[in-house]
Formats: structure tokens, C-alpha cells, sequence
């Protein structure tokens, strides 16, 4: 099917008519700086005259969800919404790093794709590349200086077990000399430095890959991913969140119906209602429940042992998310592993659980090693996080996630 690319995640935008056979029929290409609401329309209407297209003909309509400029990328998205609802198209998207991956062909180690994001500050994702080229995402994407990504990197590497890293897009072509200071040969050759292309674009929201290369679920309603969310959203947020009064206390038999609904709601592989009744029998589970205004609002299982615990289970119920609920249970389980002398915790979340893998980054974890095609229903890696007492400083407060 013909279909149209949005690429204006930067200032450079371009919009590109694909034909049914993957040739480009038109391309538009503008440094537009901060223009992205006065030049965008004005483009996509000349590609589309260009190619010959009248919107109506569109089988798709792809946009870059970001990371990357706040503007471009609501401006990219919304005009791609429009251009769909008038030629009733699907629209698709994909992360500008998932797509700067996937366009590198690299064969084996760590990819990391770097978009610039305000002052000295860059956006980093992480992904590992197979024998064949083949991409998987290892890890949520990061913010940061140049000094914190490499940290970053450094952790990914040794959760990996791997040596090799490569670095691309416009990010690395502004910092190459630091990043070839730390990692000799790691922007060689260079890949992707003058930013995504539509091509890039179109190519990575057609991918079949999914959840497991950083890419939308099919069929999911594209969204935006901005790494920080913005500060005047996060201030109303905490602001809502501080007059919520959450309660914790033991998980109860009574209680295991609910939470059996709910894991069939939110997870693919639910625990059932009789594995809940075993395991609240043993000794060193802490099982908690919260509460919101008498009702269930989130729950989590762990195990406790001398020295190491683990955390199987930690749930909000949805529409109570990013309220506080999943952060004051896991404050608890904490400080519960303090008191019982457990100097360690481990959990595994999936690789594509942004908001989670914030959340307990916030709590101290920090990536461990990898479970390969974990979770059977996408084939996702599952990410193995740990805590360790004493190493629990906060990471910058641009982080997203949710609690």
C-alpha cells in the first residue's frame, strides 16, 4: 500500500510518499528549527502533490513517537492523526532510537542510539544486535549528560556480558570524541550522524518486530515516548498524588478473587487464585496489599531470605497507575528487606516495561543480566534488576516512569 513518513522528532524533518513497492515516489526535507507547527502541513501537501497522491489513496500514515523534540514530536503525530482520519488509514509509529537501531545492521554487541536532547544533555536507547543483525531491546531508553550515558552504558554492558558497543545517530556525531575516549572504535563507521531519515522511519512502523525490538505492539494506538516528561505535568501529578491516602497491610485469602481478576487483566502469564493461597502459607513470602478509599488499588509478592530476597509480583490496578501506589509498596518491601537483614533484591520485568523499570531504577536497581524470549506471548527478553542495600541513591528526576 502507498503510505506517508513524518519524521519531526528534530529540527531537520522530512516527509517521504512511499509507493506499494517501497520506492519513494516524493521527499520533502527542511531544517525547519522550531517550526514545526508553521513549515509541517505545508510539506506533507507538497510531498503528496508531488507523488501524486491525494490523501484519500493512503494505506498508512507512520510518524517518530520520539525521543526527540516535545513539539516536533506532538506536531509529527497529530498531523499523521489528521491525514488518517481523512483517508481513514491506520496510523503506526516508532521510537526514533528503535528506529536508528534497527537501520544500523550492526552484527552482535550493544547498540546505542543518541539523539541530542536540550543543552548537553542526550537521549539514549539500548539494544543488542545478533549474529544476523537482528535487534532486540535490552533496556528503557535514558536521559542524561554525556558523563551519566556512559555510566549507563557501562551497566548495560555488563548485564549483557559483552565488550563490543556501537554508537549512532546525531547524538554520537556531537559527542565522538568522548564517546571514542571511553570506547575506541565505537562510532566506526559512522551510522545514522546526520539524524533518521522517513525512509528509517517507514521502514522500523512497518517492522513486524514489535515489543521485543523497542517497536508498538501491533495494533496499539501510537504514543508518544518522551523519556522526561514535561515538568509542568509532573508538578500537577505530585501535586494529585500527595492528597491520595494509601494504606498497606497484609494480603488476605479474602482478597485473592480480586487479585486473580486482576492478573488476568494486566498480565499475559497470570498467576492463578491457588498459587496466591500456597505461597502466602510460607515463611518468607511478604505478601501486601494497598488500598485506596477501602478498595484494592495495587499489591505485590516477595520472597525474603537471609541474605537475598526476590520480588515476583508487584500490580496496580489500572486507573490507579502513576499515583503512588507502586512506589509505597515497594518503599515497604525495602524497608522490610533493611529489617531482616536481605542486602539484596531481585525481580525480572520486561524489557519493553518502561514505566516499571523507572520506577524501581528510582528505588535503587540496577540492571543485573538478561532472560532471553522470556515472556512467550512477544518474545521479549526479560530485564533481571537488583538491589543492593547501601546503593540506593536516586537517579536525575528527568527520568520518566510511573508510580
Amino acid at each position: 500500500m502507498i503510505g506517508l513518513a513524518i519524521e519531526a522528532a528534530t529540527e531537520h524533518v522530512e516527509v517521504m510518499v512511499r509507493g506499494a513497492d517501497g520506492a519513494t515516489l516524493a521527499l520533502e526535507a527542511e531544517d525547519v528549527g522550531h517550526g514545526h507547527t508553521r513549515r509541517l502541513s505545508a510539506m506533507v501537501r507538497k510531498a503528496l502533490e508531488r507523488a501524486d497522491v491525494p490523501p484519500a489513496r493512503l494505506g498508512w500514515v507512520a510518524a517518530d513517537l520520539g525521543p526527540g523534540s516535545f513539539t516536533g514530536v506532538r506536531v509529527g503525530l497529530a498531523t499523521a492523526e489528521a491525514l488518517a482520519l481523512a483517508s481513514g488509514a491506520p496510523v503506526l509509529g516508532a521510537s526514533s532510537l528503535a528506529a536508528l537501531a534497527l537501520a544500523h545492521g550492526a552484527a552482535r554487541g550493544l547498540v546505542v542510539p543518541l539523539i541530542p536532547a536540550g543543552r548537553r544533555d542526550l537521549y539514549a536507547g539500548f539494544f543488542r544486535a545478533g549474529a544476523r543483525g537482528e535487534v532486540s531491546l535490552v533496556a528503557a531508553p535514558r536521559v542524561g549528560t554525556p558523563a551519566e550515558v556512559l555510566d549507563a552504558v557501562a551497566e548495560a554492558l555488563a548485564a549483557l556480558g559483552a565488550t563490543a558497543v556501537r554508537f549512532v545517530g546525531p547524538g554520537a556525531a556531537r559527542e565522538r570524541e568522548s564517546l571514542e575516549r571511553a570506547y575506541p572504535g565505537s562510532t566506526e563507521p559512522a551510522a545514522r550522524f546526520e539524524g533518521l531519515s522517513a525512509a528509517d522511519l517507514a521502514e522500523a512502523a512497518l517492522s513486524s518486530a514489535g515489543p521485543r525490538a523497542g517497536l508498538p505492539p501491533p495494533g496499539a494506538p501510537p504514543s508518544p515516548q518522551y523519556v522526561r516528561p514535561a515538568q509542568a505535568e509532573e508538578r500537577v501529578r505530585h501535586r494529585a498524588t500527595e492528597r491520595d491516602v494509601v494504606t498497606l497491610r497484609a494480603m488476605r485469602e479474602s482478597d485473592l478473587p480480586r487479585i486473580a481478576e486482576l492478573e488476568r487483566e494486566i498480565f499475559s502469564d497470570p498467576w492463578p487464585e491457588s498459587f496466591f493461597l500456597g505461597e502466602m502459607a510460607q515463611p518468607q513470602v511478604f505478601a501486601r496489599v494497598a488500598e485506596r478509599e477501602g478498595a484494592l488499588a495495587g499489591y505485590s509478592v516477595a520472597w525474603l531470605g537471609e541474605d537475598a530476597g526476590h520480588l515476583g509480583n508487584l500490580a496496580v490496578v489500572p486507573g490507579r497507575r502513576r499515583r503512588g501506589v507502586a512506589r509505597r509498596l515497594l518503599t515497604e518491601l525495602l524497608e522490610r528487606a533493611r529489617a531482616e537483614g536481605c542486602d539484596a533484591l531481585s525481580l525480572e520485568v520486561r524489557v519493553s516495561n518502561f514505566a516499571a523499570q523507572g520506577l524501581y531504577r528510582r528505588h535503587g536497581f540496577r540492571l543485573a543480566g538478561l532472560r532471553r524470549g522470556y515472556y512467550r506471548d512477544t518474545g521479549e527478553d526479560a530485564l533481571i534488576m537488583e538491589w543492593r542495600a547501601g546503593r540506593e541513591a536516586a537517579v536525575p528526576t528527568t527520568e520518566g516512569g510511573a508510580g
